[in-house]
């Protein structure tokens, strides 16, 4: 009889410590704060490539709730913002004018030849919400947990001095895995995910950049830039692949490596409507252009509180 009851309280005991253990490494619910400092790296390859660059700052939110405790279902809303200011460097082409007899003031709008240039202090942020549901599949002594959801990234690029100049908009698709374990009796969660672009919408607002005056040249009179429309492109195709490591210091402080990396397709070619003045006569011109494939590195470290 001693021996059952020993035998019993073996049991039970183990049976506390497993749940405890699966409780510890299931996805937590609460809310979390956090800032992160970020190195961050927008590129468009080719033969003029460009690179709009620099370090960031930035906070995140995360709210997560439990949706069936007992079969470890969960939901989660996330909320991050980043800023800072950026280098573009890359190529920039001037305005040249040549003779066509079918313009109402007798010549056409070209670019000239490429030549490198580069400018900083660019205003460059963006904002990401998230919504995502999953589930913990816990085992003695690791768990992994599957989610999947929806996401919206909004960004902001700004140019000679003018906020806002180009924006993106990605919906998103996320589905992603994180594997939690204990390390030194602190969580340690590694998660991988990869989210499938479903739609991009991008605006080039070139009405805000004016116009000016070019001088005359030994082939062409002067003539003035009066101004442009925006113009905006559509983009479907493109994935990012997100990689961190959050290690638990604490109950409630975490650090946590992370990297983003996004790549996407190029759009097709729309167009926006130029107008110019040449001898005291404007006339009006469309100009073909579409966004390219572009590809953003971002790697950052972040510290979070749990409350």
């Amino acid at each position: 009889m001693k021996k059952l009851v020993l035998a019993s309280i073996v049991v039970l005991t183990a049976s506390r410590t497993f749940a405890q253990s699966a409780d510890s490494l299931a996805t937590p619910t609460g809310q979390v704060v956090s800032v992160e400092v970020d190195g961050y790296n927008y590129r468009e390859p080719g033969a003029q490539a460009i690179s709009i660059h620099g370090p960031k700052i930035g906070a995140e939110y995360t709210a997560t709730m439990s949706l069936n405790r007992r079969a470890h279902w969960f939901l989660q809303a996330n909320l991050r913002g980043v800023i800072g200011s950026v280098t573009y460097d890359g190529w920039c082409s001037p305005f040249f004018i040549a003779p066509n007899k079918a313009s109402p003031n007798g010549y056409e709008l070209d670019l000239g030849d490429y030549s490198a240039c580069s400018e900083s202090g660019d205003q460059d942020w963006y904002v990401e919400g998230r919504a995502l549901v999953g589930k913990d599949v816990i085992f003695q002594e690791q768990a992994l947990s599957l989610f999947s959801g929806v996401g919206l990234r909004h960004l902001s690029n700004g140019t000679t001095g003018v906020t806002g100049y180009r924006t993106d908009d990605y919906l998103y698709l996320p589905l992603g895995v994180t594997a939690r374990t204990n390390v030194a009796d602190h969580v340690l969660s590694v998660t991988l995910e990869l989210d499938g672009l479903m739609h991009g919408w991008q605006t080039t607002r070139d009405s805000e950049l004016g116009g000016g005056l070019v001088p005359a040249t030994t082939t062409a009179p002067a003539f003035s830039i009066d101004g442009f429309t925006d113009i905006s492109f559509a983009q479907s195709g493109g994935w990012a692949l997100r990689v961190s490591a959050k290690y638990q210091l604490t109950p409630r402080w975490s650090v946590e490596p992370q990297f983003v990396h996004w790549s996407v397709s190029a759009s097709p070619v729309n167009y926006e409507t130029a107008s110019f003045t040449v001898n005291g006569v404007t006339a009006q011109e469309q100009l073909g252009a579409y966004e390219p494939n572009n590809n953003t590195n971002e790697f950052g470290v972040k510290l979070g509180f749990r409350f």
